[in-house]
């Protein structure tokens, strides 16, 4: 839209983030720089051990790359968050422009971690003590895991 050089008021609320109204609307600002969402990935992030990762698109985008091959469990689960995260962060945006409902990053967040977790509930991963700590911050019970007999 910015493109078109939006000359009404009208065109220029519509290129405001619909999440926090207070900058434009833009995949740098709308998943992690907007407060909502910030709010929203502050929550999630410490899920998976990403504090250092910073609300920033540079930032994810580089923790994605450094890890795009990984095979580890908690690499993983990070990559499934990040897009949860956005996925469910574009989801917000779209039902604020075109319908009523709406959610707090409280609730968008338990949406997130629900989903990831119930992603995680259906790996296979054996009994492998190195998972324990991963599947205690998840609340998973090892019992409730589709577990290889292995």
């Amino acid at each position: 839209m910015a493109t078109w050089e939006a000359g009404s008021t009208t065109n220029l609320i519509l290129m405001c983030c619909p999440l926090c109204y207070h900058d434009r609307d833009s995949r740098d600002h709308l998943f992690f720089q907007c407060s909502f969402a910030t709010e929203v990935w502050d929550s999630v992030r410490k899920m998976v051990n990403m504090e250092s990762v910073n609300n920033t698109w540079s930032s994810v985008m580089q923790w994605m790359v450094q890890n795009a091959n990984s095979r580890k469990l908690d690499r993983i689960v990070g990559k499934l968050l990040i897009a949860a995260a956005t996925y469910y962060v574009w989801q917000e945006r779209n039902n604020r422009l075109f319908s009523s409902v709406q959610r707090t990053p409280d609730m968008l967040s338990h949406v997130i971690i629900s989903t990831v977790r119930l992603k995680i509930m259906g790996f296979k991963l054996g009994r492998d003590r190195k998972h324990r700590n991963l599947l205690d911050t998840w609340q998973i019970s090892i019992k409730n895991l589709d577990c290889d007999p292995g």
